[in-house]
């Protein structure tokens, strides 16, 4: 599908995040995915937040999966996600903690019973994962409660995301998110297809960003020059650290770098519009040519493009713009000119 400029500024209106609102022309928010790297711990899930915080980051992001009502016993997420939970009076308190820092906080719930208890911490968003892209129930579940909507498309093609998008906005979901996502640990770079934000932002009408599960910190600052509004990294405090989703995350510093990368994009990128500052208005008349005698030309010779020239003036001089070489042609100099004399601007009235 091929989108215009204009279909892209009308799929740009921002949506709640908390306290913040993410779109075109909103900061980029930079939200640092804790995941289940506290391993259950909230003492180091604080440590996770408050480091997540002097990195810059703008949310932290858990994910609060009940293992019964999620994974099968045996499994390899049930027997990883029953070592790494946090109590709802601990997920609650992580809330505060980040909202005290000044970021937002919101997680990842599968089913109704943690999303219903999740609604009343008032988190930015509802956050529907990769792998819950396709559980409906789930989903218009999140939607239901009226709050903002992130979903990631990782594994999903555009008919499942068609499917997850209607059936989100059919349960009420008015604002809505999508994350380009490829569900690989790590993800090489030629497979992140960041290209597919500007489709799904024309496709959907909904702002877009980027889940990255690539290593290091220059693809977030790709992804926001691609059309990215968020960007969500995993984060930990040991990147060396065995399991759980270590090995794929920036610790403190690394999420410092990948702030500091995406800020930087956000004002490069500019508007969507071509606008000029009016420090480069001013250069304009240094610059651009004016009309001039490209000889000396007597009072009363016609002007032709053998006695003419367009040429870049002195500094004050101003003249006739290039648009009205033709107009100028054929009429006659009302006085003598010098070569490189301006021709007068009333020549035009005569």
């Amino acid at each position: 599908m091929q989108s215009s400029p204009s279909d892209l500024l009308r799929s740009a209106a921002a949506i709640r995040f908390g306290r913040r609102r993410i779109g075109v022309g909103q900061p980029v928010a930079v939200i640092a995915e804790i995941g289940i790297n506290h391993e259950g711990d909230a003492s180091v899930c604080a440590a996770m937040i408050e480091a997540a915080a002097r990195a810059g980051a703008d949310a932290i992001k858990l994910q609060t999966m009940d293992p019964d009502q999620n994974y099968m016993r045996g499994s390899e997420s049930y027997l990883l996600f029953s070592r790494a939970v946090l109590s709802r009076e601990d997920t609650a308190a992580m809330f505060d903690f980040a909202r005290f820092l000044g970021m937002e906080a919101f997680t990842t719930a599968g089913d109704a019973p943690t999303i219903d208890w999740i609604e009343r911490l008032e988190p930015a968003a509802h956050k529907i994962s990769s792998g819950l892209l396709t559980n409906v129930p789930a989903l218009q579940h999140a939607a239901r409660t009226g709050r903002t909507i992130l979903m990631s498309t990782g594994m999903a093609d555009s008919a499942e995301i068609d499917e997850a998008v209607a059936a989100a906005r059919e349960a009420g979901a008015m604002e809505l998110g999508l994350f380009q996502c490829t569900s690989l640990y790590p993800t090489a770079r030629e497979y992140l297809n960041l290209g597919a934000m500007r489709w799904m932002e024309a496709r959907y009408r909904a702002p877009v960003g980027f889940s990255d599960h690539s290593v290091g910190t220059s693809a977030a600052a790709l992804a926001v020059a691609a059309g990215a509004c968020m960007i969500e990294k995993h984060f930990t405090l040991d990147t060396k650290r065995p399991g759980f989703d270590h090995h794929i995350s920036l610790d403190q510093a690394g999420m410092a770098e990948l702030v500091r990368g995406v800020r930087d994009a956000h004002v490069v990128l500019g508007s969507y519009a071509k606008t000029l500052t009016q420090q480069e208005r001013g250069q304009a008349p240094r610059f651009r040519r004016i009309i001039v005698a490209g000889r000396d030309i007597a009072a009363g010779e016609t002007f032709e493009e053998s006695n003419l020239a367009l040429k870049r003036p002195l500094p004050g001089m101003s003249g006739l713009a290039p648009r009205d070489w033709g107009k100028v042609l054929g009429r006659r100099a009302p006085l003598a000119l010098r070569c490189d004399d301006p021709v007068p601007v009333h020549v035009l009235e005569a």
